[in-house]
This record gives C-alpha cells, sequence and structure tokens, in this order.
C-alpha cells in the first residue's frame, strides 16, 4: 500500500492499474480515506470557531465524498460514456487517489495552510482524472468530464453535510441556553 501511494505522489500513475485489478486494495483504499480524511480534519480544526464541529464534519465529508465520488463517476462514465469497470475498482483507484489530499493537515499553518490543503485537492483530482481513466477504460477528455460530474456531485453533498453539521451545532448551542436558563 505504501509503495502504491509514493508511486502516486511521484506522479506513476501506471500504479492505478495494479490498484484497479487487487480487490484487496478496497480495504486499503478505504484506509487512505480514513486517515487522510481524519489528517484533514485535524488541519481544519484550526481557527475554527467551533473545532470539533469543524473536525466532525471535515471527516464525514473526506468519507461520504469519497463513495459519493466514486458512485457518481461510475454511473456516469458507465451510462454516458460507456464505460468499462466496476464500482468497486471505483471505490479502490479513487481512494487511492485522495492520498495527496493528507496536505490538508497543514491547514493551521498561518497564510499558508490553506495553499497546501489546496495543492493536495489540485493534485488528488489530477490523480483522480488518471484513476477515472484506467477504471474506466477512456479517454482523457472523458475522463475529465466525469471528474468534473463527480467533484459537483460531491460538493452538494459537500455543502448539505456543512449546512447539517452547523444546524446541529446551532441545535446544541440552543439547547444548551435554554437548559442553562440564559
Amino acid at each position: 500500500m505504501v509503495e502504491r501511494i509514493v508511486r502516486l505522489i511521484k506522479l506513476d500513475f501506471s500504479a492505478f492499474r495494479e490498484i484497479e485489478s487487487d480487490p484487496a486494495a478496497t480495504s486499503q483504499a478505504a484506509i487512505i480515506v480514513a486517515v487522510t480524511s481524519f489528517i484533514s480534519a485535524l488541519g481544519s480544526m484550526a481557527g475554527a470557531e467551533r473545532p470539533f464541529m469543524a473536525f466532525l464534519g471535515s471527516l464525514v465529508m473526506g468519507i461520504v465524498g469519497w463513495i459519493v465520488w466514486s458512485i457518481v463517476t461510475y454511473v456516469v462514465g458507465k451510462s454516458l460514456f460507456k464505460g468499462g469497470g466496476t464500482l468497486d475498482q471505483m471505490l479502490r483507484v479513487l481512494g487511492y487517489a485522495s492520498a495527496p489530499k493528507i496536505l490538508g493537515v497543514l491547514a493551521f499553518i498561518p497564510c499558508l495552510g490553506w495553499l497546501a490543503a489546496l495543492a493536495g485537492a489540485i493534485i488528488s483530482l489530477i490523480a483522480g482524472v488518471m484513476a477515472i481513466k484506467e477504471a474506466l477504460d477512456v479517454e482523457l477528455g472523458t475522463a475529465v468530464v466525469v471528474v468534473i460530474i463527480g467533484w459537483i456531485a460531491m460538493a452538494i453533498v459537500s455543502a448539505i453535510i456543512g449546512v447539517l453539521f452547523g444546524g446541529v451545532y446551532a441545535l446544541g448551542a440552543g439547547l444548551q441556553r435554554a437548559l442553562s436558563g440564559s
């Protein structure tokens, strides 16, 4: 698993061919997503007004985002572009493609941290294009279109999760005020 991540960081996207065909890589991809989401969630706490909610929201968005991105790109790739592959293969390759998001841990660095998180997201996006190209067996241009559609869906779900977590926080704060009598 580590060797494949290093290869992807070095932009050796031929690793996606191996990942796609390795059923054991599904659980490895889930571990990668969980770890990168956790570490990025730690970075999101820095400077947040509600650090715990920022952490929890970021963690949930990382994991749910991976699942949504995988499902949407699989469905779009199969139905609109007649791509190959399976949902398991999509989960594997996109899980590994999310590894660069680990740079989100640097978000706590004043003025520059957001750049590291942005760089991780951009590298992950590029890796995602190459992963989808491999998993769906489509041309590069088609993979780019599928990624854009998948990221839009993921952004919508992330926004919904953000609203839900904000609502949960507001509800909790309101209940706390009501119970404390202030």
